[in-house]
């Protein structure tokens, strides 16, 4: 009887911690993806892409997801570089005053592709904080107007050259 209730009571353990590694490998997995994951802007904030900005009557085309992935990465080289060089741009939250590149998550994005009348390619990236444009009033193309001016902000982004310009607050 003794054998019995030992063989029980270790069949009993063994299958408990097969079960116990396993959801340990599960959640183990899903942490590894999860930080491993570069698509933060697209996780945290709704983004969408315009064909052109028809306020400026500029020849349009639509980002690619490769180029919006480009410009992103190149704007947070761009405010990093800032702050290096005691040049940090601000931006006001519940805690005062924040370096922007800290509060990026909190905006989201509308994206624009256009051609200069010399012919360069350039993204066009308008940011809208969070708490600003309700549900889909944002991606509305002319959301963004003096009344809603402290709402926003915009950078542009050389495709042909692979640098930020204009960013205005």
């Amino acid at each position: 009887m003794k054998t019995f209730l030992a063989f029980t009571f270790y069949f009993v353990f063994i299958s408990l911690l097969a079960v116990m590694l396993r959801q340990t490998i599960y959640i183990l997995t899903i942490l590894f993806l999860t930080c491993c994951n570069n698509t933060e802007r697209r996780v945290t904030q709704d983004f969408i892409v315009f064909e052109s900005n028809t306020r400026d009557k500029d020849v349009g085309f639509k980002p690619t997801t490769n180029q919006i992935d480009k410009a992103e990465s190149k704007l947070v080289d761009y405010l990093e570089t800032k702050t290096k060089n005691n040049e940090t741009i601000y931006v006001n939250s519940l805690d005062g005053k924040v370096p922007l590149q800290d509060q990026l998550k909190y905006y989201k994005r509308r994206y624009f592709g256009w051609t200069s009348i010399e012919g360069e390619q350039i993204i066009k990236i308008e940011f809208v904080f969070v708490r600003c444009g309700g549900q889909d009033e944002w991606k509305n193309l002319e959301y963004t107007n003096d009344k809603t001016k402290d709402c926003w902000w915009s950078v542009q982004y050389s495709i042909d050259h692979d640098q930020i310009y204009d960013l205005k607050q």
